[in-house]
């Protein structure tokens, strides 16, 4: 789980840039195949920046994340939105949902595949029936690995991001914030890198139809080989339980 600090600093830092540009193309995607979405979760939602990017285009939209620290940022940003701290590999909610969505690979974070497995089985429960399931997963070919990314803050504030992925392929992001030229905090996050071929055989084992799994969300969009997106439907006559 995230500490409080990182939460502040992902927060501060400008990392809700990646969600706002997700949420235009998401909008986009839904009205070219004219998809009617009413209500959404998404997925370890982070500070609930695409939660807001959904509720202005007129979504009923709530989120769950695993972080205490980042669920309290998204409900002081917008405490009009329901959100809850919950663990997504079990979580099961009975509110059922049109749209599912879980960005910044979130599900990068999820190294078993069995839990992976289980998140999609759990996730085909609580969507409708016809309701999409749309996430991001990392393109391994374009983690930076060992090349530290340098930000700065203000004057006193930087942060320094260092990639690094051992023989397992375990990636881990080191994250260290310095203060006045002395560190605050260092922070590690692992996360996996999931195959696609293997990403959507499970969904197809969980009785989604694989509709997109691409470099792009939308075709017209210039590719930056970064993600994966991928995009699941719950078939029209698809059941629960």
């Amino acid at each position: 789980m995230y500490s409080k600090a990182f939460c502040k600093v992902y927060n501060e830092f400008g990392w809700n840039y990646f969600p706002e540009a997700f949420g235009e193309q998401l909008m986009i995607y839904l009205e070219r195949n004219q998809i009617q979405v009413k209500k959404s979760m998404d997925l370890a939602c982070g500070p609930g920046v695409l939660c807001e990017v959904l509720k202005q285009h007129g979504i009923q939209s709530a989120g769950m994340d695993f972080s205490e620290g980042m669920i309290a940022i998204a409900k002081e940003r917008d405490p009009d939105i329901p959100y809850e701290v919950a663990d997504m590999i079990t979580y099961l909610p009975e509110e059922r949902f049109d749209l599912v969505t879980c960005t910044g690979d979130a599900m990068n974070h999820i190294t078993d595949l069995d839990n992976v497995d289980r998140i999609f089985h759990n996730v085909y429960e609580y969507l409708n029936p016809g309701g999409y399931f749309i996430f991001d997963i990392l393109d391994d070919n374009e983690v930076a690995l060992g090349e530290p990314i340098d930000l700065v803050w203000d004057e006193k504030v930087t942060a320094q991001f260092m990639i690094t992925q051992n023989d397992e392929g375990i990636i881990n992001l080191k994250v260290t914030v310095f203060e006045d030229g002395l560190q605050v905090f260092e922070e590690n996050i692992t996360e996996t890198v999931h195959d696609t071929s293997v990403i959507c055989n499970l969904l197809r084992k969980n009785r989604f139809q694989v509709l997109r799994c691409d470099q792009r969300l939308l075709e017209d969009q210039v590719a930056k080989g970064m993600k994966w997106f991928v995009i699941a439907k719950k078939p029209e006559g698809g059941l629960h339980g």
